[in-house]
């Protein structure tokens, strides 16, 4: 049995010494290869990374030639690896015990589908934000749009409509597993077609969970690793990521509700940009808008 762990580098490649030796160190009982794959990152990245596959022998790089997105490299990586288990794994997270060979246990049982670990920060902290409900309208309408104000920070909506509950220990049955650590057989994720490359950035890993989840459970271990989070968006500036957020958001709806939900959302997102817009540019006469805010929302316009 081998397990081929994939990690997609961009402009991370300062956390991956620490993210392999730490496989290295804790899973040497476990036959496994470890492919990165490079969304054109540049030379500095490079360099690492062929220092990387010099001094690990069961490690191998991937250079792609643009930057497609998480789930096109994962892809890639998928295809050139030999594991009868492959494990999606951020490069920002860091072993701290053994945990391999328990997860692999726990897949003999036919009615997992995947399996996913308890990702802690750097604090010590557990980091329940990544363990999350499906989407869905009131969601959107009470996180991520103009309206959520008054609710973004309420423990009792959250806990209702956003986060799922992790506790207690053993396997805790979840609708979706954060792509920061996903394990699964190899000849699933094939079945499936692997990741969705309509995604660019955010919403693929909560796209598979969904397929998945049509024929088999999903479950998250009380195995702990850590995970700094975030690493690669440090890259980029906020509106951005905000903009790939939500326009990945409506590609779930699309791909995987029904068509009057997509359309709602859509056009629920389209009035929240033009009234997003309009409040900003009032702003000005006052001096409180903030550039980035048009920016995010004029990028979500032109690509709705």
């Amino acid at each position: 049995m081998k397990i081929s762990i994939i990690i997609v580098n961009y402009y991370t490649a300062g956390y991956l010494d620490s993210c392999i030796d730490s496989i290295n160190n804790f899973e040497k009982e476990v036959d496994k290869e470890i492919i990165i794959v490079d969304n054109n990152s540049g030379d500095s990245d490079t360099e690492i990374l062929n220092r990387l596959s010099d001094t690990h022998k069961n490690l191998k790089c991937l250079f792609l030639d643009s930057n497609k997105g998480f789930a096109y490299a994962n892809n890639r990586g998928v295809e050139i690896c030999n594991g009868d288990f492959i494990l999606i794994l951020n490069p920002d997270i860091v072993f701290t015990e053994s945990i391999l060979l328990k997860l692999t246990e726990y897949r003999e049982n036919e009615n997992i589908g995947a399996l996913g670990v308890r990702l802690y920060g750097e604090d010590g902290e557990f980091q329940k934000k990544y363990y999350q409900k499906y989407p869905s309208i009131l969601q959107y309408l009470l996180f991520y749009s103009i309206f959520s104000k008054p609710f973004i920070n309420s423990g009792r909506l959250i806990k209702k409509h956003l986060e799922t509950e992790i506790q207690g220990k053993g396997l805790i049955n979840v609708p979706q597993i954060p792509g920061a650590f996903i394990l699964m057989k190899k000849d699933l994720y094939n079945e499936l077609n692997g990741f969705d490359e309509s995604y660019f950035l955010f919403f693929e890993d909560v796209d598979l969970s969904y397929r998945i989840a049509k024929k088999y459970k999903l479950y998250i271990s009380d195995c702990k690793v850590k995970h700094v989070g975030a690493s690669s968006m440090m890259m980029d500036t906020n509106y951005k990521i905000y903009g790939y957020f939500i326009l990945s958001l409506i590609i779930f709806f699309k791909n995987n509700y029904s068509k009057s939900k997509y359309f709602y959302l859509k056009y629920l997102v389209l009035f929240n940009a033009i009234l997003k817009i309009i409040l900003e540019n009032a702003k000005k006469i006052y001096g409180g808008s903030h550039p980035n805010v048009i920016k995010v929302h004029k990028y979500i316009l032109k690509n709705l």
